[in-house]
């Protein structure tokens, strides 16, 4: 396949120019995280050997190391207080992959909880993240993708340069909305938390988040830049690791010049560390037969995943210029006037 089906880039008001084109980024959510979105106990052996450290991120590190290419791994604080992912960690800063803030305890409900509890939320992260890697983090995931100006405030004032939350996909609001209409109907728990709406209007390429109303562009560029994850065809279709095997039914090779087309400015491609394994690898986790039932991806053997994801990072390392987010971003500069 040639570059013929490549457009040409345009500048626009709203997108920044990012010096990479592309990024792979992927969500550090541990075992405890999943079982609050279905509402099972937690699970004090998940501390020291969570095997979506152990092995998702492991095997995530080989298979980009296959295509030379560096992602930006969002991460937990609260599991780095544990040392097999403390190691994990100081690996991927040795790979030169970018580590970057997703909250100290991953609280779904982050927008709704007081200032205080907000600023302790990033500070602490950056804190432990900068202990472990020796680089303070510039940029910042919000949990269950539910962010808020405050948020972007507070991420800003804590010295970051880029925000990567804003996911403006309709049928995944709706579907996580019906969801959670059905456990309130059936009294089922959850953790989790509903996304503003106002998300789903939102930019679907970079651009400087309005400080009052981060999911317009400011009238200005900022030294501040939220990348959107990555939505398809009308909003409808997520590209996230949790779609691409439902992409691959109508052949991931044949959509990918259309994917292309509609990412001219930039492609972000979120993934999870449980992308990256199988019901085989929570074999030994108490309640592993309950995830897997409620959690679908899991039931998807590796060899399957590996070869998809393959094919996947050949078409990103072929056709796209891959950057960490922090790379990407390093260049922007506000102009005083506009802070």
């Amino acid at each position: 396949m040639g570059d013929s089906h490549r457009r040409p880039l345009k500048p626009t008001t709203a997108t920044p120019a990012l010096n990479g084109d592309a990024n792979v980024s992927i969500d550090v959510d541990g075992l405890p995280c999943y079982r609050a979105i279905h509402g099972l106990a937690a699970v004090s052996s998940d501390a020291e050997a969570d095997p979506l450290w152990t092995i998702g991120i492991r095997r995530a590190a080989a298979l980009l190391a296959e295509f030379g290419l560096k992602a930006t791994f969002f991460v937990i604080g609260r599991d780095l207080e544990h040392t097999p992912h403390r190691e994990a960690t100081i690996s991927l800063a040795d790979a030169d992959h970018e580590v970057a803030n997703h909250t100290y305890d991953h609280p779904y409900d982050l927008r709704h909880l007081p200032q205080v509890e907000l600023v302790h939320q990033l500070e602490a992260c950056n804190r432990i993240i900068t202990d472990v890697t020796g680089r303070r983090p510039v940029g910042f995931r919000t949990p269950g993708y539910n962010v808020s100006s405050d948020i972007i405030a507070f991420s800003r004032r804590t010295g970051h340069r880029y925000d990567a939350s804003i996911f403006p996909c309709v049928s995944y609001w709706a579907a996580k909305e019906m969801v959670m209409q059905w456990r309130n109907v059936t009294g089922e728990s959850s953790q989790s938390a509903r996304t503003d709406p106002r998300a789903l209007m939102a930019h679907r390429q970079p651009y400087f988040p309005d400080p009052l109303d981060c999911w317009n562009p400011a009238l200005g560029p900022t030294s501040f830049v939220e990348i959107p994850i990555a939505v398809f065809a009308a909003r409808t279709m997520p590209i996230i690791g949790t779609s691409l095997h439902l992409i691959d039914a109508l052949g991931w090779e044949r959509l990918w010049p259309f994917i292309d087309r509609s990412f001219d400015r930039f492609f972000n491609l979120e993934m999870h560390a449980i992308d990256f394994v199988d019901a085989t690898d929570i074999d030994d986790v108490p309640d592993g037969d309950e995830l897997v039932a409620r959690q679908p991806d899991l039931r998807i053997p590796w060899s399957r995943k590996k070869s998809l994801y393959r094919r996947v990072f050949t078409s990103l390392a072929r056709y796209r210029t891959v950057a960490t987010l922090a790379e990407a971003t390093a260049f922007l500069k506000a102009p005083p006037s506009t802070e």
